[in-house]
């Protein structure tokens, strides 16, 4: 069984003097906020006058401050990949149809045993969908519950995220109205957090589609995609794949991508309300948190980078991905170099790594360590293999 993430306080004392240090340097005001500030006081008091204050910038104010008194945060959801997975069910596969062997109603729990009971249901609607709760999404809301405020942001219609909203949270624990959906900005075809009532530096975003957030890649945690039907784009690259569903397995409860994330979340949240923080809460930044845990991932790594698809390694999406993760990335070969990045087993490059015993990986080590949070045994992802 793979290592979990540390998720105790104690194992995050380094990064609470390295915060406090780094708001130290950069002199920090601090405010207190047992009682409201004038802005709080202000809307409190129904101040009507739009000419004098903006009344959206004195809700967030407020709600923000709300929030931290109750030691909570706000995390943005996807749905579709992220925390579920629809699929039309005229478009499942002969293998799949197995699926849709329960006699059920509409909107009822249509799984097979093989399935996970209460993780699948059809959606009467045009055209049916079969729809598949991602394993220990239950578990995840439950738990987020006592830390966040959640929101659900999805670029399907209103409609259809009530209805799944319905599934993930029958009585209306978690989000109430706090979902967002393509409706709510027609036109547009990317998600930002104006809709969210809080300031970006108590907001976390949980989205499987980086793309989706080009102004606030700061706060985003990018899951691994949940793909329990299959897939067209991965079987057009490999005649013998087949999905999760057609091998009638799925994603571990216990240590899978939501289980993983969830341990992400909780070390964020302990250091955002770490009692030993000197900076006031109105100053501190999960943005920060987020990404002090995310350089840990790959520290003390050296990736020389060769023969990647196209273009600079340097210039690559997954170069910046190795940053990120704290590994030192270079073009030079030296005795420094622990890892060999390359899609081509037959460079140079990749000899001399395996004549210097150093370790040889395909690029996909690095995205998957991306989503897990963790480094993942090399041996899993040689480059012959892909």
């Amino acid at each position: 069984m793979k290592r979990r993430l540390r998720s105790s306080s104690k194992a995050d004392e380094g990064l609470v003097v390295y915060i406090n240090d780094t708001f130290c340097e950069e002199n920090v005001k601090r405010r207190k906020l047992e009682h409201p500030s004038p802005i709080e006081q202000a809307f409190l008091d129904d101040d009507d006058d739009d000419d004098v204050v903006d009344q959206v910038a004195l809700m967030r104010d407020w709600k923000t401050n709300d929030l931290l008194r109750k030691k909570k945060l706000i995390l943005v959801l996807d749905l579709d990949q992220t925390l579920i997975e629809a699929r039309a069910i005229k478009k499942l596969t002969s293998e799949e149809n197995y699926l849709l062997e329960s006699e059920a109603d509409g909107d009822q729990d249509c799984t097979s045993s093989s399935g996970g009971k209460g993780s699948l249901f059809k959606f009467e609607v045009e055209p049916p969908l079969l729809v598949k709760l991602r394993p220990f999404v239950k578990k995840f809301l439950k738990e987020a519950n006592d830390m966040f405020e959640m929101y659900i942001y999805t670029r399907a219609c209103r409609v259809y995220a009530l209805k799944v909203a319905r599934l993930l949270d029958p009585d209306g624990d978690y989000f109430l109205s706090r979902i967002i959906t393509r409706d709510e900005r027609p036109g547009c075809d990317k998600k930002c957090l104006d809709e969210v009532l809080g300031h970006e530096n108590v907001v976390l975003i949980v989205d499987d589609n980086r793309n989706m957030w080009p102004k606030h890649q700061a706060n985003l945690i990018n899951i691994q995609k949940y793909e329990y039907f299959a897939s067209s784009f991965w079987r057009a690259r490999d005649d013998r794949y087949k999905s999760l569903a057609e091998k009638k397995i799925d994603e571990s409860e216990t240590n899978g991508p939501l289980a993983r994330i969830l341990d992400v979340l909780r070390r964020i949240h302990e250091l955002f309300f770490h009692p030993k923080l000197e900076v006031d809460l109105a100053h501190r930044d999960a943005r920060f948190a987020l990404k002090l845990i995310r350089l840990q991932v790959l520290g003390g790594c050296v990736l020389f980078f060769s023969e990647l698809i196209s273009g600079p390694p340097e210039e690559s999406h997954i170069w910046g991905m190795a940053e990120e993760l704290g590994a030192m990335c270079t073009v030079e070969l030296g005795p420094a170099v622990t890892h060999v990045v390359t899609v081509n087993i037959e460079t140079e490059e990749a000899q001399w790594a395996e004549q210097k015993k150093k370790f040889l990986v395909h690029p996909t080590w690095i995205q998957a360590a991306y989503h897990s949070f963790q480094r993942e045994p090399e041996g899993n992802f040689p480059v012959d293999t892909f």
